[in-house]
């Protein structure tokens, strides 16, 4: 199969689609499935839609006139930046974000409304961190043991790290209000 330059062009945007399809598929089919290896998965997905369009178009001039190793260094690299800004950007902030939650809320209570007991009744401190425990430990971060808490795997320790170091390299401080937590 002969591919077009502007087809082979597009070869990671394309990975973040297969990415993206595979997510809602892994998603439906299997919902018990750690949401960490249901991303491992999509990702996997897209990333052998990129290699295979290496593969295929290795012939192709755009490729052609270029170092193959450097061709897939740049479209992985590319690739894995788009995954990032999909996962961290747009299916986190839907996951997490009490924000987006509360606006559908007020959506769905249509002309209604909601009154400040009725939000308060749902987003108790209590019922987000359990919430977010029950997540943490389906997800195998963390497990629980004889009613406490132990880290599971360093994999989400390490990305908290690593946004603390980038908040202290940004915004001078450890929390977007400049206060050091407790």
């Amino acid at each position: 199969m002969r591919w077009t330059a502007g087809v082979l062009a597009l070869a990671p945007a394309i990975g973040l689609a297969v990415c993206m399809a595979v997510h809602v598929i892994v998603s439906r089919t299997l919902p018990g499935l750690p949401r960490i290896r249901g991303i491992a998965l999509s990702f996997a997905g897209g990333a052998i839609a990129v290699a295979g369009m290496i593969v295929g178009g290795r012939t192709a001039p755009l490729l052609a006139a270029a170092s193959l190793w450097d061709v897939a260094a740049v479209w992985f690299t590319t690739y894995t930046l788009l995954i990032y800004c999909y996962v961290i950007g747009f299916f986190n902030l839907g996951e997490s974000a009490r924000r987006i939650r509360l606006l559908i809320e007020l959506h769905g209570a249509g002309e209604r409304g909601m009154t400040l007991a009725e939000i308060l009744s749902r987003y108790s401190a209590r019922t987000i961190v359990e919430v977010r425990l029950r997540r943490m430990v389906a997800g195998g971060q963390i497990r629980e043991r004889a009613g406490a808490y132990f880290i599971a795997t360093p994999v989400m320790l390490t990305a908290a790290r690593l946004l603390t170091w980038l908040k202290l390299a940004y915004l001078g401080a450890r929390s977007e209000t400049g206060v050091a937590p407790p």
